[in-house]
């Protein structure tokens, strides 16, 4: 009697043992769900971009946090248009105020309604809160913008390169290594006494009828600026400032893309590559050339980080700055390498609005 009591008392003290494990389990599982929340969000929008701040509390000190943001413009009755963000922070506190670098709208015109939402993920869990109260323009719903219809419209057509398609020659790079497409423009008879600004959208490399995406772009002419500058916003497009009067390259459009086999083209031989893109500008009566060109880079630490050359000036424009960046160019389908950081420029293509 007193041996099956012991046993009896082990097995219960296993299945007590075991029960705890279990909720205490549960009890982990269920502790994210509590933690790190989205508060609030105060967002400015324009006719050209906006810029937002996202409030989150409960957070963890030390941990990296992603803020995945939207805010979708929809003008005239037309198709609804998203555009995305993400930011990316460590907590330094309980509760932070984080606030993006922005990111421009393209193709906005008409009366437009604008609204939002954000999602905030831990790095060190799955869970993710939804945020949704989504203030814009100082109101909660639909903010409401009036976008006049840009004075110049061109089509691909209206700016491709005349000619043969853009040699691509093929080439052998490691395992992680990117081609950096690259694009510039010089513009004439820009107005000097109000800001220009020139959207290129739609930027597509075509190369042995594969096509890759390239991000928007935007040139931005501006009478006060007197020191050019290129930035990649929130959403992955670049924004470049110009002072009106500057008349050599400027940096458009650019993207560094992994390389594949398509891109190597065997290791050998060439074949022809294009670069399209649509325009838009406030100017009706804007003029512009145009070149690209190709270069590879054994590694890139993303397209902000590589500090590109946004005007024709110590460098190329569109050259990467960054020196680490500089030190792993080797040769590509459009240069041999060395310090011809853009590649070989393409044949010129002109744009003229109607």
């Amino acid at each position: 009697m007193f041996k099956r009591m012991t046993i009896l008392r082990k097995h219960l003290a296993k299945y007590l043992s075991v029960s705890g494990m279990v909720l205490a389990l549960l009890a982990l599982s269920t502790t994210p769900a509590w933690a790190h929340r989205l508060t609030g969000a105060t967002a400015t929008a324009n006719c050209e971009g906006y810029s937002l701040s996202v409030n989150a509390i409960d957070l963890t000190e030390g941990t990296m946090y992603t803020i995945d943001y939207s805010l979708t413009v929809t003008c005239s009755g037309g198709s609804p248009v998203t555009f995305k963000g993400v930011t990316t922070f460590k907590a330094t506190a309980s509760t932070e105020t984080v606030t993006t670098a922005g990111g421009t709208f393209t193709g906005v015109t008409g009366s437009c309604e604008v609204t939002g939402s954000a999602t905030l993920t831990s790095s060190e869990s799955t869970v993710s809160t939804s945020l949704g109260d989504f203030t814009i323009n100082g109101g909660t719903g639909p903010a409401t913008l009036s976008c006049p219809t840009p004075a110049c419209v061109i089509p691909p057509s209206g700016t491709a390169i005349g000619g043969s398609p853009v040699s691509w020659n093929g080439f052998t790079a490691p395992a992680g290594s990117v081609v950096w497409i690259n694009a510039h423009l010089d513009a004439s008879d820009v107005p000097t006494n109000k800001i220009t600004t020139v959207d290129f959208t739609g930027v597509t490399l075509v190369v042995n009828d594969t096509s890759y995406a390239l991000p928007n772009g935007r040139v931005v002419f501006n009478p006060a600026v007197s020191t050019a500058s290129t930035v990649v916003n929130a959403d992955g497009s670049w924004t470049t400032t110009v002072n009106p009067t500057f008349s050599s390259d400027i940096f458009f459009d650019g993207q560094a893309i992994p390389v594949d086999s398509n891109l190597q083209n065997g290791g050998h031989g060439n074949t022809g590559s294009t670069l399209s893109f649509s325009t838009s500008s406030s100017d009706g009566s804007l003029k512009f050339q145009w070149q690209w060109g190709a270069a590879v880079y054994t590694s890139w630490p993303g397209n902000a980080a590589a500090n590109i050359e946004p005007v024709h000036a110590a460098l190329q424009a569109g050259a990467p700055r960054n020196k680490a960046v500089e030190a792993d160019l080797i040769q590509g389908p459009r240069g041999g390498g060395g310090s011809n950081f853009t590649g070989s420029w393409s044949g010129t293509g002109h744009g003229t609005c109607p």
